[in-house]
């Protein structure tokens, strides 16, 4: 990019009547807008005052597209905050330049670290009366000069209208956002502001609520539950949401709701939903017989919260585990209640009636989820099996259990772990590959430089930039290493290394060699 920029700012006048390479920098304009990144803009900006209309429009193209790909609040301030535009060069743009383009200029004026020209900017901004300068009026709300403020605050008003509902509502996490920032107090202007869509409009936002995204919905619901009057329309409309928290609001006004939908929480999918429900019919009278039913909840917080809730009924909680199991009901919440209840009262309660045999059924189960739980139970309940177990189905297919079994063997690294792995990456499985090269990365040390080394080398692409990746970050993890290595390992490594290296530099598989410096590490 810093070649581009360069070629971008030659003259290429060498005598007064030769003429500007404009081919030439248009191309370079295009890889710009092709690779390039949203802090090149102020480098692209005054090209858009050139003589010559196509590189112009060219380079306005490109900054429209480098513009949209700022995707975070703070980087508007950090990609285009320093552009060299002036006051005249507002009036430019308009003259010069579509209107679509223009209001995007404006947009990018409006974060110029000179005042006068984010007043400017703000004011065309108004004038436009788009509804997509909203954004941009909010985020001077919070401008650090007060003149500039109140000319957005002044803008804004005008916005205040039933037809810019949804870009209102649309904008409403950038104000919760200003108003950490601190620069200025906007509580005031954000409460009006909600007032006018909850209050004002509430009667097109509930018809609309199902269209919005996420973010909106869980806002709108957050609202809708604080100003709440009797409306059962809405609680059912939260009730029925998709997402747990736009749910949980219907939660707060949990005496207004039915008993058929207070079975559905207690039904939902969400484990959240599930122990809040709960926590509001811990005064019942029938909450004992209906908390039994969560003792083996697949939610961690509900299994604890009604074993908690039963502490005195002197129930036999492993029991209740083992039998669940032996019936084949409640799987994944009985696998980890066996495994909490380890955590608790120790291996040999458990041992004692020989419930840790019950799992062996569920690691060979076909649902991959219960394979997974059931390892992790037995990692809890016996150790010695589950690195035997670990060990033996280091190459299983299902990737999620491999990747837990990697975990687990690289906090239990022996040879035979070592020696298993290598013989799985001998195989011509380039997924199996990858796993063990993460195995060996995981592992660190000096035991497996040589495996690293030798993954440089290897035939499959991905699979040497995973290896090269794995040794750059063993070089900065080694120099933490206070342990004398073995002498094994490093003839290991010196011979990886020799033969590793006659390789690269034949077939030249990397721009920058990956084994450079190596030889320092491996004395």
């Amino acid at each position: 990019m810093y070649q581009y920029i360069q070629i971008l700012n030659q003259s290429n006048k060498k005598w007064f009547f030769s003429k500007e390479n404009i081919e030439e920098k248009l191309l370079v304009v295009s890889k710009i807008g092709e690779s390039g990144y949203p802090s090149l803009i102020p480098y692209l900006i005054p090209y858009l005052k050139h003589s010559n209309k196509n590189l112009r429009n060219k380079c306005c193209e490109t900054i429209m597209f480098l513009f949209t790909k700022i995707d975070s609040k703070k980087g508007f301030y950090e990609s285009i905050k320093y552009c060299q535009i002036s006051i005249d060069d507002i009036d430019f743009y308009e003259k010069k330049f579509p209107k679509e383009e223009y209001l995007n200029l404006l947009a990018i004026s409006s974060f110029n670290s000179s005042g006068y020209i984010r007043e400017k900017a703000v004011r065309k901004l108004i004038e436009s009366k788009s509804e997509r300068t909203i954004p941009f009026l909010i985020y001077r709300l919070a401008d650090w000069v007060k003149q500039v403020r109140d000319v957005a605050l002044q803008g804004f008003e005008y916005f205040k209208q039933s037809e810019f509902i949804d870009s209102l509502l649309e904008n409403l996490p950038l104000f919760e956002w200003l108003q950490k920032v601190q620069r200025t107090d906007l509580s005031g202007l954000y409460n009006e502001v909600v007032n006018f869509i909850i209050w004002g409009n509430r009667e097109y936002i509930l018809k609309s609520f199902k269209k919005y995204p996420e973010k909106l919905r869980i806002i709108i619901a957050k609202y809708l539950s604080e100003t709440y009057s009797d409306n059962y329309q809405e609680l059912q409309l939260l009730i029925a949401d998709k997402h747990f928290l736009v749910r949980s609001f219907a939660i707060n006004h949990f005496d207004k709701l039915a008993k058929n939908e207070i079975e559905l929480l207690l039904k939902d999918k969400s484990g959240k939903i599930r122990y809040q429900t709960l926590s509001k019919l811990k005064d019942c009278d029938t909450f004992s017989d209906l908390i039994l039913n969560f003792i083996a909840d697949e939610s961690g917080t509900v299994r604890n919260f009604a074993r908690y809730s039963l502490k005195n009924s002197n129930l036999d909680f492993a029991e209740i585990y083992s039998q669940n199991l032996q019936e084949k009901k409640q799987i994944i919440g009985s696998l980890n209640g066996l495994a909490e209840i380890n955590a608790l009262n120790g291996l040999a309660e458990i041992n004692a009636v020989g419930k840790v045999s019950i799992i062996d059924q569920y690691l060979s189960n076909p649902i991959i989820k219960v394979q997974k739980t059931a390892f992790f139970a037995l990692q809890k309940l016996d150790n010695e099996k589950a690195y035997s177990f670990a060990v033996e189905n280091l190459s299983v297919k299902a990737t999620g259990l491999r990747n837990i079994i990697i975990e687990f063997l690289s906090h239990n690294a022996t040879s035979d772990v070592l020696k298993k792995a290598r013989e799985i990456y001998k195989q011509d499985n380039q997924d199996l590959k990858k796993s063990m090269l993460k195995l060996f990365s995981k592992i660190g040390g000096w035991s497996v430089i040589a495996d690293l080394v030798i993954g440089t080398i290897d035939n499959d692409e991905t699979i040497r930039i995973l290896s090269a990746e794995s040794i750059r970050n063993w070089k900065r993890q080694v120099t933490n290493l206070f342990i004398i290595p073995k002498q094994e390992d490093i003839e290991n490594g010196k011979s990886a290394l020799s033969l590793a290296s006659k390789v690269l530099e034949e077939k030249k598989y990397f721009k920058e060699d990956p084994l450079n410096e190596l030889e320092f590490y491996i004395k």
